[in-house]
């Protein structure tokens, strides 16, 4: 027994082990039990298959139970559902994107005082050849200003609204009512308790989201994932949340939502359409939204289970550091793609009292006031210390402009050239979804480069021309200056003589000029750790307008322009992009606090000077 080994799991193994104790288990005399058996060919192998097997099945079911007890190693959803419950979590469920519509009714019957949009109301868009609803979640009222009748920035959520009645028979968080389908929007639920079918006194019951503020008169209700997948509430026990009694009527209205599907990017011109009459009036044939649709969500998936729900413990529900904030915003406002937290006593200057937070939407570069100030009311200011005050900062956005020659061997490939090169698109686009477009990601170069190098066997290597580009957008028509606190900056060293701007439209000796930006070093040599000048230059003819137009540091990247004034930009532009050559020592981009690297999503325009975001060139070689 002294030999007897327990800790392997391979059933091969099991079974070697098996045999030898067979074969080395003895009498008390020291002579074996078992003496010329044929282990392989006797019955005897069939028994021993048969206990291995026993063996590891029960060590098989052993390992994956225990796996499916604790968060990290959980596989099975509904094993990572309920550990984050104890933790307090609940997994976001799908949300339908949102968009604001502003319309005018027309003729309404009788012209009259007030004109209501009913809850539910639905409007049409298509996204994708997708028909999808929308509707809006509250009734809303409104005046005529001068005879018209204008609903504005009308907020309404994509998706179907269902009714469910429940009879509640065992009162108490005991009974649980769960919600038969699959893809609802947790975040419109709204819940009216009615007395009975004969009383029909009904109060409003909102979801519970702080048991501090919570007593036995509360009308609370409570939301958990079950172990199906299905969302389902309870009600309190009058010690936390109001207990309801039997017979009592437990409506429940929510929507059904396709999630991302409804998404439309801001770029897109969305059209929404209403067949319903308001107070007998129409609708214009075609509503072109304020905000097209944004924000929709799929339900949470397992992976960000398992990061979400220790962070959200660990916040217990107040904010106090840079974590807890973070936190608290991605349970309440899922919208958000990324957040940045930080003290500021670690911004730059320091703003002492204050948490800085910056935010990056799933759709778009920036986040409306109107939810930040959401953010800040409903959701932080009953969590935070009073005495902290949250600040919002836009993300500071960078633009990786790349230039990538691959080489590779023509015997030996297995794909062809223009496969190739839709292959090494495909990688690098794939490198900024998954592994940048985020706070606190950086670009590494060495990691895309390999990444480039599996495109295919017969790819021998590949060099990158890394560019970085920042955008600014001056005011028309003003005296734009970017010098002291207010400069541009690189943050990376940048190639001297390698800067270079789009097209811009100024006054020059009372003509309008197309111009643009260049850096002349001011060494005779250039030194990467020395300075140049900005000058302006006529864009057709290079002409130099202004000779001292600012200053850029090639060592820190950073740039002085002591006056923009632009009068106007040129055909599709709305900005000016400026783009310099990264130093070899800065090839791996590092960023911090409300900083972020996107892919330059620029397209060629000679026009303009506009470069091209991404170039990647094949080149064969023959070995």
């Amino acid at each position: 027994m002294s030999n007897l080994r327990i800790a392997e799991l391979d059933f091969d193994t099991i079974k070697s082990n098996l045999k030898n104790f067979l074969k080395n288990y003895t009498d008390d005399d020291g002579a074996p039990y078992f003496t010329d058996f044929d282990y392989e060919g006797s019955g005897l192998s069939i028994l021993l298959d048969v206990l291995s097997y026993n063996t590891h099945y029960n060590a098989y079911l052993a390992s994956m139970v225990i796996n499916e007890m604790f968060l990290d190693s959980a596989v099975k959803r509904a094993s990572a559902v309920s550990i984050a419950k104890h933790l307090g979590y609940t997994p976001l469920s799908v949300q339908g994107a949102r968009a604001k519509l502003t319309f005018d009714v027309n003729n309404p019957t009788n012209n009259p005082n007030f004109l209501t949009l009913d809850k539910f109301t639905p409007f049409t868009t298509t996204v994708d050849e997708n028909t999808l609803t929308f509707v809006n979640l509250d009734s809303v009222t409104i005046q005529p200003n001068v005879g018209t009748y204008t609903f504005e920035d009308i907020e309404v959520v994509e998706g179907i609204p269902l009714e469910y009645t429940y009879t509640v028979d065992l009162s108490g968080p005991a009974e649980k009512y769960v919600i038969p389908n699959e893809n609802i929007d947790t975040t419109t639920i709204r819940i009216v308790v009615q007395n009975s079918y004969v009383d029909t006194t009904s109060y409003v019951y909102e979801l519970s989201d702080d048991t501090l503020n919570t007593d036995g008169n509360s009308k609370v209700y409570f939301l958990e994932e079950n172990s199906t997948g299905r969302f389902q509430i309870y009600f309190g026990d009058n010690i936390l949340g109001k207990k309801l009694t039997k017979n009592n009527l437990v409506k429940v209205t929510y929507l059904v939502s396709n999630g991302t599907l409804g998404n439309v990017s801001g770029n897109i011109d969305q059209e929404f359409f209403c067949g319903s009459t308001i107070g007998g009036g129409t609708i214009g044939a075609i509503i072109t939204p304020t905000i097209n649709s944004r924000g929709g969500i799929n339900k949470e998936d397992i992976d960000s289970i398992k990061f979400k729900a220790p962070k959200f413990s660990a916040a217990q529900n107040r904010a106090v550091t840079s974590d807890d904030y973070k936190s608290l915003i991605e349970k309440n406002y899922p919208l958000v793609e990324s957040i940045s937290v930080w003290g500021g006593d670690l911004n730059e200057p320091p703003k002492y009292g204050k948490v800085i937070i910056s935010l990056k939407p799933y759709d778009g570069y920036h986040i409306t006031q109107e939810t930040k100030d959401d953010i800040s009311n409903l959701v932080l200011q009953t969590k935070q210390v009073l005495s902290i005050v949250p600040e919002f900062i836009e993300p500071d956005y960078f633009y990786i402009n790349l230039s990538v020659n691959v080489k590779y061997n023509q015997r030996t490939a297995t794909i062809s050239n223009t496969e190739l090169k839709n292959s090494v698109v495909n990688i690098i686009s794939n490198y900024f979804a998954t592994d940048l477009q985020k706070f606190d990601k950086d670009f590494v170069y060495s990691k895309l480069s390999r990444n480039i190098d599996a495109a295919d066997i017969s790819v021998i290597g590949n060099l990158m021309t890394v560019n970085l580009q920042k955008r600014i957008e001056p005011i028309l028509n003003s005296d734009n200056r970017y010098i002291s606190g207010n400069t541009i900056k690189f943050k990376n060293g940048l190639e001297p003589g390698s800067l270079q701007t789009t097209r811009f439209v100024v006054t020059s000796n009372g003509v309008s000029v197309e111009t643009r930006i260049k850096d002349i070093p001011n060494d005779t040599v250039p030194n990467r750790l020395g300075t140049g000048t900005l000058i302006l230059v006529n864009a057709d003819n290079n002409e130099i307008l202004d000779s001292n137009y600012g200053t850029v540091d090639y060592a820190t990247g950073i740039l002085n322009i002591t006056n923009l004034s632009i009068t106007g930009y040129t055909e599709d532009t709305s900005d000016v992009r400026i783009t310099a050559t990264v130093q070899d020592s800065y090839l791996d981009i590092t960023v911090s606090k409300n900083e972020i690297l996107l892919l330059d999503d620029s397209t060629f325009n000679g026009n303009t000077n506009r470069l091209q975001g991404l170039t990647v060139n094949t080149i064969a070689a023959i070995e």
